[in-house]
């Protein structure tokens, strides 16, 4: 049995919000098989985190209390800014 309920995870990747739609869900789709677990337990904790937290943080320049947090939320920032180019 998988460690990780990929149908959860993805129900939890979608958001109320267009613009945290269209940086979740794409790292979720391209890279999540790819983290270490711990990164996958990483990005799950992120999950956990409201709409409004996580637009400050991607869009605000505000940064997380968590430092595992904030890496991955600067992570998929980098993994977007590769991809756009």
């Amino acid at each position: 049995m998988d460690k990780y309920n990929k149908l959860r995870i993805e129900w939890d990747c979608r958001r109320g919000m267009l613009e945290l739609d269209k940086i979740i869900m794409p790292f979720y789709k391209a890279h999540f098989d790819q983290l270490t677990d711990n990164k996958k337990d990483i990005f799950i904790r992120l999950l956990a985190s409201t709409d409004l937290q996580l637009f400050s943080w991607f869009f605000n320049g505000s940064q997380s209390e968590d430092a595992e947090v904030q890496a991955m939320v600067e992570y998929i920032q980098d993994v977007q800014k590769t991809n756009v180019r």
